[in-house]
């Protein structure tokens, strides 16, 4: 019976570590203006992709396009989009601007990327209001595949058949520092 109790206590103990594996953990960042930026994954008002970016990742500059597509259709109210920017010596506020994007930015992530184990660019998770990792990018998904994941897991209309539903737009004068 001993042994019994031993291993149902093992068997439970490693589920609550795994669920635990799959929270989004809490940290503080630099925006494009230099101010603070906290992300705390218990207090959420929203959905939030978490997305690991460079300047110099051409993977990034094509993943990035689908993930906007995504953040529009959805709306600034019902979800967020933080831009972390690792690896990188190039400027992210130029680029960012450069490419039309509206994402959160934060500036020098790599200590970010390395409390989600984070390696490589992109890397990107999809964290519910409630806290929990629902989606992470694996290895070379391609975008659409990518977006379609985004859009499943928010509830949102699959894209039409051409992919990126976003409309060109101009260059904001710079981008988001929430």
């Amino acid at each position: 019976m001993r042994a019994l109790l031993f291993c149902l206590s093992l068997m439970l103990s490693s589920l609550a570590v795994a669920a635990d594996a799959a929270r989004a953990l809490p940290w503080e960042g630099k925006g494009a203006d230099g101010h603070a930026i906290r992300f705390d994954p218990d207090h959420l008002e929203r959905p939030a992709v978490l997305l690991f970016w460079a300047t110099w990742c051409p993977y990034c500059k094509a993943l990035m396009p689908h993930v906007q597509a995504v953040y529009d259709a959805a709306g600034k109210a019902k979800l967020d989009v933080y831009a972390i920017d690792i690896q990188d010596d190039g400027d992210p506020v130029a680029e960012l601007r450069e490419r039309g994007q509206t994402f959160t930015l934060v500036r020098d992530g790599d200590p970010i990327a390395r409390q989600y184990g984070i390696k490589g660019t992109p890397g990107l998770l999809l964290v519910d209001r409630s806290g929990a990792i629902v989606y992470r990018r694996v290895g070379g998904d391609a975008p659409e595949t990518v977006a379609a994941a985004l859009r499943e897991h928010l509830g949102l209309p699959t894209a039409p058949q051409g992919g990126i539903t976003s409309a060109p737009r101009e260059s904001p004068s710079s981008p988001s520092s929430r």
